[in-house]
């Protein structure tokens, strides 16, 4: 396959890197623009920039498959057209949503394929987050994404509580879904703490299984022989090789034809509950 990376040529580089060891890989392309990829197999839009769903679009009616590796996306509109265009050419779409790409969580859904329970803890420090590029939408809003790609399910019930002051700032809130599955996820997120911790814990019939994600450490415990006692695995993964596992889930589900990991059809169910979280944050 011959694969085009648009984007900096610092961040295309390293791109390349994970591409080339890659059998299936025989030329890669690098380029700042879409028009001078040329005749490639497939694209990685390393794209930051307001106008990256654009981008997208016109890659997906040039027939490319696309890997956009940027913030994830939310507007719903923009999101459908390019999922329809993308479903209508028959060209795979995958977005570069880091908690799921994670190699911890790839490992956790390996071994809890659809859990019934997930809660997730995020709290940052608030001098940290102060300082942050990032909104209070996008810490909820990545939780949301992963819980919904992993339980792999329609939201049913929304309840959430938050804390915020004056003006429209949220400083804590704590969300509750109900999937149609029965499974439930809780994500709580405080952005006024004095300490950082993030924990996801999920579970299933057989397994528990609890990951402190800063340090992708992983605890899985089960009971065996009726016994009150778990018996723990304790896995550490290394946060780093997470873009290659990306590149190389990409190129797998072109070879093999199948839907990639986080794809568009996952992103517009996002963005559907999104939208009905907004409407209930714009009641309290």
């Amino acid at each position: 396959m011959k694969i085009g990376i648009v984007g900096p040529a610092d961040r295309a580089m390293a791109w390349e890197s994970h591409l080339r060891p890659h059998k299936s890989v025989s030329e890669v392309i690098i380029t700042s623009k879409l028009k001078d990829i040329g005749n490639v197999d497939a694209c990685l839009l390393l794209d930051d920039s307001d106008k990256r769903l654009a981008h997208l679009l016109e890659a997906v009616k040039q027939g490319y498959h696309c890997f956009l590796v940027s913030p994830l996306p939310t507007d719903r509109q923009k999101i459908q057209k390019i999922y329809h265009a993308a479903e209508e050419s028959n060209v795979l779409l995958q977005f570069s949503h880091w908690p799921t790409l994670a190699p911890a969580s790839k490992w956790m859904s390996k071994k809890v394929a659809k859990p019934s329970l997930i809660q997730i803890i995020r709290e940052i420090n608030h001098s940290e987050f102060y300082d942050s590029d990032h909104d209070f939408s996008h810490y909820w809003i990545n939780e949301l994404a992963f819980c919904m790609r992993w339980i792999n399910g329609a939201v049913h019930h929304i309840d959430l509580k938050t804390v915020s002051f004056s003006g429209d700032h949220l400083y804590m809130l704590h969300l509750f879904l109900r999937f149609n599955s029965g499974a439930t996820a809780n994500i709580y997120i405080n952005a006024a703490s004095t300490e950082y911790n993030h924990h996801r814990v999920a579970a299933d019939k057989n397994y528990m299984l609890d990951c402190n994600v800063r340090e992708q450490k992983v605890r899985l415990a089960e009971q065996k022989n009726n016994q009150k006692r778990l018996y723990v695995n304790r896995q550490t993964f290394d946060a780093s090789k997470s873009a290659e596992l990306a590149s190389m889930e990409f190129l797998k589900s072109i070879q093999l034809n199948r839907a990639t990991i986080y794809n568009g059809y996952h992103l517009v169910e996002l963005t559907k509950t999104i939208e009905k979280v907004k409407k209930r944050l714009a009641r309290t």
